[in-house]
């Protein structure tokens, strides 16, 4: 495996995701704050990739074979708390387009 440098950079935070990151490293969640980012920012490339797993028809065929089976609940146990939370968060965010596409303005 090809070891490549670590890159630090500067970023700008708003303050509330600041005091709400911060939170997260008092509550001994992450031992600092660029640790809680890289966690979070490699969450969200998760989170990404299953939004574009989410289109792809022959993903959902084998979740509703789960459901159908109830294997669903003995998949979901093989997930890490990051993977719950990804999937989870990649269902709200499609409800959520759902509901404004389905807004009256």
């Amino acid at each position: 495996m090809v070891k490549y440098p670590d890159y630090i950079s500067t970023i700008r935070v708003p303050f509330d995701l600041w005091e709400q990151i911060n939170k997260k490293v008092e509550q001994k969640m992450f031992r600092s704050i660029p640790e809680a980012l890289r966690t979070y920012c490699q969450l969200g490339m998760k989170i990404e990739q299953f939004k574009e797993q989410i289109k792809d028809p022959e993903f959902l065929k084998s979740i509703d074979e789960l459901k159908r089976n109830d294997s669903i609940f003995e998949w979901l146990a093989t997930l890490s708390s990051e993977q719950k939370g990804a999937i989870k968060f990649a269902i709200e965010v499609e409800r959520d387009a759902l509901v404004k596409q389905t807004k009256f303005v």
